[in-house]
């Protein structure tokens, strides 16, 4: 009887045993993410900092993080190769302008040797900015770069630079040619682009229609053909933090010569 009970014990501790080792090979990987809610809510340019945290009981063999803006396809952001059986970091998002007023579904996931994968999920909430209006200022110049007046501009400070100066001040610049006629052509040495929108409601611009237009627009690097009455969203390329004007030609000045050449507008800010 001693025997058999022993026998018995034996058969219960080997299942016990083959049991947790089971455990121990299916077991997934386990992710920790601050700040700890589901679900995260910031302003455009807030930087959230998700601070990751993996163990696990067999070594990993990979990790990476997709995004996913509200109807839109997944992206891998992040995607790398681990060994070991954990691993600490920190992973920096700055809520984008293009994404005011919506979400992004960020999916962490662990992948161990064995091919078990655990995964956890945060949705980022970036708050849609109120409308402010913009503040119109008017009378600015820009000459032709054939002259000898300042054939470039600041949008920044609002000031006429000449084409010899940074390019990082230069937003604005006329390209004329050789002849001394105005080419009605713009670039901008600072690396902003254009939006020409006619039909952009310029009398009530405001700090979201104004981004919202650009977002939607063609984005040009040259505009051709400015004409009075052109209405020109740009974002400001020589800014790190996203800044946009609203422009509207209301006089193009071409005399005989060069010198005199210019063209006058309003800004919107």
């Amino acid at each position: 009887m001693k025997i058999k009970s022993l026998f018995g014990t034996l058969i219960c501790l080997t299942i016990v045993l083959a049991s947790a080792c089971k455990r121990d090979k299916d077991s997934v990987p386990h992710i920790t993410v601050t700040p700890a809610p589901l679900y995260i809510y910031g302003n455009i340019g807030d930087l959230v900092a998700f601070s990751i945290t993996v163990n696990s009981e067999v070594a990993l063999s990979k990790f990476y993080i997709s995004e996913q803006p509200d109807n839109q396809v997944p992206v891998t952001v992040l995607d790398t190769s681990v060994s070991s059986k954990g691993m600490s970091f920190t992973y920096y998002y700055r809520l984008p302008a293009a994404l005011a007023g919506k979400s992004v579904i960020f999916e962490f996931k662990a992948q161990d040797e064995n091919g078990n994968t655990g995964k956890e999920i945060k949705r980022v909430f970036i708050a849609a900015p109120a409308a402010v209006p913009l503040t119109e200022t008017t009378g600015h110049r820009m000459y032709s770069n054939l002259g000898t007046n300042p054939d470039a501009y600041n949008l920044e400070t609002n000031v006429s630079q000449f084409s010899t100066a940074d390019s990082t001040l230069r937003d604005m610049q006329d390209a004329s040619g050789t002849d001394t006629t105005l080419s009605r052509n713009w670039i901008s040495p600072a690396g902003g682009q254009f939006v020409a929108y006619n039909g952009f409601d310029y009398a009530n611009a405001t700090n979201v229609s104004s981004v919202d237009a650009y977002n939607g627009g063609v984005k040009l690097p040259q505009l051709s053909g400015v004409a009075v009455g052109d209405i020109i969203i740009t974002k400001l390329g020589s800014l790190t933090t996203n800044k946009y004007a609203v422009i509207r030609i209301t006089d193009i000045v071409d005399l005989p010569g060069k010198n005199n050449d210019y063209y006058e507008f309003s800004i919107k800010k």
